[in-house]
């Protein structure tokens, strides 16, 4: 049986050398390619504004790279920011990027999705808190709405765009 990858080129490269490791026959067929936004200016505002922000939501460790990759030096990470991650490959990218374990919510179980990861942070209190959620360009709101929901304010800002 022949396993065909068609995740982005980067993310696609890994996944196939475990697969080979493990005797299978796997070969990339990138379908999309993630590249950086056209304008960078929305993220770059991010970055002086983190410290306005009860909540960082990363969809993907796309989001986590492209936005990580414009920290200014003058942008130390706030002690109090609480950074939530849908699944395992975005909490990896979020460590890896010096978020600390303890501020990192996650999903809490075998499903990791925007469902399970509310399941974590529906028992705060987000009434008047400031969340933004960076993400490629466009996405589900289905989180943004929980979180409105409960009185908090969701912004978005595109890190990544697919082409």
């Amino acid at each position: 049986m022949r396993v065909i990858v068609t995740r982005p080129q980067a993310q696609a490269d890994a996944l196939v050398a475990e697969l080979r490791a493990a005797a299978v026959d796997a070969v990339v067929l990138p379908l999309i390619d993630i590249a950086p936004v056209a304008d960078e200016q929305p993220l770059r505002e991010a970055w002086r504004r983190l410290d306005t922000f009860a909540l960082l939501m990363f969809v993907s460790a796309n989001a986590v790279q492209h936005f990580m990759r414009l920290q200014p030096d003058s942008a130390p990470w706030p002690a109090q920011l609480m950074v939530a991650s849908p699944g395992p490959g975005t909490s990896d990218a979020l460590r890896k990027a010096g978020v600390a374990p303890a501020r990192l919510v996650e999903p809490d179980g075998k499903v990791f999705d925007s469902e399970a990861l509310w399941q974590q942070l529906r028992t705060h209190d987000w009434q008047g808190r400031h969340v933004l959620v960076v993400r490629g360009d466009g996405g589900r709101d289905w989180l943004a709405e929980q979180l409105r929901g409960c009185g908090a304010t969701v912004d978005f800002v595109a890190a990544y765009r697919r082409c």
